[in-house]
């Protein structure tokens, strides 16, 4: 019977992030912004956000998904 040897890892390359793990990445840096806000600067918050994303952005793209 022979025996067979591994071959040994090569050099660890950093892999890119899964879209999941971008998205979690999102999420807690808003949790983070957000925590210690009252309702008034979450208003505000979401408010000024909101203006970086137009609707009309984000029609063009669900209506080329379609």
């Amino acid at each position: 019977m022979k025996t067979t040897q591994k071959k040994k890892a090569g050099p660890v390359h950093k892999k890119e992030k899964s879209p999941n793990q971008q998205l979690r990445n999102i999420r807690d840096k808003i949790g983070m912004e957000i925590k210690d806000m009252s309702f008034e600067e979450l208003k505000k918050y979401i408010e000024e956000k909101s203006k970086l994303f137009p609707k009309k952005v984000w029609q063009k793209s669900t209506n080329q998904s379609k």
